[in-house]
């Protein structure tokens, strides 16, 4: 077992009360069209500081569009961050910044925020930062922390600070996102079959006004299938993209369809009432009413689907 030990005074629990450190609310959003969309934030635990991203109608999916957090951070008596009882010299410049890390996209980096000295009036500083299409996968996380920029000059009562440019003085905030799951657009599937064609669907609710988009609904796409190479981005010069666009269409088809076979559960998706966030009929709710898909017959779904996908370029 690791232990953390630092020869210098850091932040402690009783440093961060006394300094008055406020968190105030996280924001994720994305970018489209040049309008920023708020998403969702569902906590696995209550506490956990673990959230699961997705949007009212679960149509969200980071590999369509960017990723987007802002979180701002008031330090209301800083002044104690500072000299001999402090975590830093009288003199030096500090700076507030969140270091993220993404194992399973075996990337990390750091963003900085604003900085402050014992002399600034007030510290309010934002931490945001947009992180590109499909540039992420699964769980990231985010430490936000205090670090120094110019340690400046040590006086005689100050030598047992820390006084080294970059170096962390502490933690004022964790938290962590999973982008992959309950906020996809379709969880999508490979599997290797070589007896089965190239992709399959499995619509598995129980109750679609409750059960989850994301869970009810499966996509499989083959690999073992000979015309699997069509829709495999590797393969530059066979890929065809809009094959791929063909499968979603069919397949948002026989949802609508399927859905359509229970006269209560599709008067209840058509008018909205008491529709579970991110529900399979949240989702096609949002098809019918805010996308105006015309679903009165099996052809005008599936003229709608596509006219829609082809003109948006297969994106939802």
């Amino acid at each position: 077992m690791a232990y953390n030990f630092s020869l210098f005074p850091t932040l402690n629990e009783n440093l961060k009360t006394k300094a008055g450190i406020q968190l105030m609310p996280l924001r994720f959003y994305y970018i489209a069209d040049d309008e920023e969309i708020n998403l969702n934030a569902e906590e696995s635990d209550s506490g956990s500081c673990v959230y699961s991203i997705f949007t009212e109608n679960g149509l969200y999916s980071h590999d369509e569009y960017n990723f987007c957090f802002e979180r701002q951070y008031i330090i209301r008596s800083h002044k104690c961050l500072f000299g001999k009882e402090g975590i830093a010299c009288a003199n030096a410049e500090l700076g507030i910044a969140a270091i993220w890390t993404s194992s399973e996209s075996k990337q990390r980096g750091v963003i900085k925020g604003g900085s402050f000295s014992k002399n600034s009036s007030s510290v309010v500083t934002r931490i945001n930062h947009e992180f590109r299409t499909a540039q992420l996968r699964g769980r990231v996380d985010f430490s936000i922390v205090v670090y120094i920029i110019d340690p400046g000059r040590a006086f005689s009562d100050e030598r047992h600070l820390a006084n080294e440019s970059g170096y962390v003085l502490g933690e004022i905030d964790r938290f962590s996102v999973v982008l992959d799951g309950t906020g996809s657009v379709f969880p999508i599937y490979e599997v290797s079959e070589p007896l089965q064609p190239l992709w399959y669907i499995k619509c598995d609710w129980e109750d679609p006004t409750v059960d989850r988009f994301s869970e009810a609904v499966s996509i499989y796409i083959n690999k073992a299938n000979k015309n699997y190479k069509y829709i495999d981005p590797s393969h530059k010069r066979l890929y065809d993209e809009q094959l791929l666009t063909e499968i979603i269409s069919s397949a948002i088809g026989v949802i609508i369809t399927k859905l359509k076979e229970s006269k209560v559960f599709w008067d209840q998706t058509i008018s909205g009432d008491s529709l579970q966030s991110g529900s399979v009929s949240s989702a096609v709710n949002y098809f019918i009413n805010t996308l105006e898909w015309d679903v009165s017959s099996p052809e005008n779904i599936s003229l709608s689907i596509r006219k829609y996908l082809e003109k948006n370029g297969g994106a939802m």
